[in-house]
């Protein structure tokens, strides 16, 4: 019975350390050195056994270290040009975390808890942590799979919607696993249900990418329907798809190819074959077709002139939210990000993104406040959305300048 607890608890841990590296470690220790000082976690159990128990994982200098760790990793997911490097670089950090963790746990749970099942079965007192770190390793890739989605669709999180999960898988991550040692097996199945809806939605969305693929009349290879030419062999794609804002696929077709090419690179894909582009600044270059994302002139001067001419419905719908109260605020923000902010904020180089971004913070400090005053709100969000298509724009023009590319 203890040797299944063992495994509840190992396979519970995993569905945190998906999400977060430090956070589930730093939890996990905080709890079973210092959680007989706190009045919930101290009326768990596993925790009042855990607090005198002599082990490597609660000695002070590593919970502290790891609530160190925990911390910066928190701030650095507050940006989103770091967060992207966290998805991509922290697997197998998760992985290995997740297994020394699981470890930790039950190598103090093993005098204290366990008895003689476990520390007389030899290599087997492993298997808990080994499983713990392979299943964090699949769940880690199922989580950025689906968060993927999110960033194609929204890079810059105009929406929110990736601050928002980040603060709740923040939360899950520290409290659940305190959650864990005291109910594991309602944890593991919650988990379950969770990373089983995103696996889901993440194969859904790559079948659904697959399916909308067509073959290049001349040598048969599988395009986006959406592009504008072969990757492989250059022909043209006479009626592409139109995509939306999001870059949701529409039924109509687009019969501008400059047009297309545009809304192409406004999503961050190549003008040509419409692959997912990465990296940040005037010069990037498409890995799949090599082509360069600015490399034709006349497009880009098109690529001003299209946000550009969603300036004045962006101030008068932002001006009609602004009548309302905050929430018109917050609708009014997301709107002009997505319209007017969005397409040049996610090729802006780190450096240069970070002191416009503060800059823009500061000078809409006062506007922001300015709208809870009652029908000022009308003419502060326009304000906020012109200022913020100025200053990012201009940071923007000035990259393609430096690079002869306007």
């Amino acid at each position: 019975m203890e040797f299944i607890n063992s495994l509840l608890y190992a396979t519970g841990l995993s569905g945190f350390f998906a999400s977060r590296a430090f956070l589930p470690a730093f939890a996990a220790a905080f709890a079973m050195k210092y959680g007989h000082l706190v009045p919930w976690l101290g009326k768990i159990e596993f925790v009042q056994k855990m607090s005198d128990a002599p082990t490597w994982f609660t000695h002070p200098a590593v919970v502290w270290s790891l609530g160190a760790l925990a911390l910066a990793e928190m701030l650095a997911e507050r940006s989103p040009e770091i967060r992207e490097l966290l998805d991509e670089g922290l697997v197998y950090a998760k992985t290995g975390l997740s297994a020394a963790t699981s470890y930790g746990l039950l190598s103090a749970a093993d005098a204290e808890v366990v008895g003689d099942l476990v520390s007389q079965a030899g290599f087997w007192d492993s298997i808990p942590a080994a499983i713990s770190g392979g299943l964090t390793f699949f769940l880690t890739m199922t989580r950025n799979g689906v968060v993927g989605i999110l960033s194609e669709a929204d890079e810059d999180d105009s929406l929110g919607m990736r601050k928002f999960i980040s603060w709740c898988e923040e939360i899950w991550a520290t409290f659940g696993v305190w959650v864990l040692l005291a109910i594991p097996a309602a944890v593991v199945l919650l988990n379950g249900v969770v990373f089983g809806v995103l696996y889901l939605i993440r194969k859904r969305h790559e079948g659904k990418m697959e399916a909308a693929r067509i073959e290049c009349p001349k040598c048969q290879t599988k395009i986006h329907c959406f592009a504008t030419a072969c990757l492989n062999c250059d022909t043209p794609n006479e009626n592409p798809v139109a995509l939306g804002c999001l870059g949701g696929m529409l039924e109509e077709k687009q019969s501008d190819p400059t047009a297309q090419k545009v809304r192409l690179i406004e999503l961050k894909r190549s003008p040509k074959s419409g692959e997912k582009v990465k990296g940040r600044g005037a010069d990037i270059v498409c890995k799949e077709d090599g082509v360069a994302i600015f490399g034709d002139k006349a497009v880009n001067e098109q690529y001003f002139k299209t946000v550009d001419a969603r300036l004045p419905k962006v101030l008068i719908v932002s001006a009609a939210l602004g009548l309302v109260p905050l929430l018109g605020l917050i609708a009014g923000v997301i709107y002009y990000r997505i319209q007017l902010v969005a397409p040049y904020r996610r090729y802006l180089p780190w450096s240069k993104g970070f002191v416009t971004k503060w800059l823009v913070r500061l000078l809409l400090l006062v506007l922001a406040l300015l709208q809870l005053v009652p029908v000022a709100g009308a003419v502060a969000v326009p304000l906020m959305a012109l200022i913020n298509h100025w200053m990012y724009r201009g940071a923007f023009r000035s990259g393609l300048k430096k690079q002869a590319l306007i």
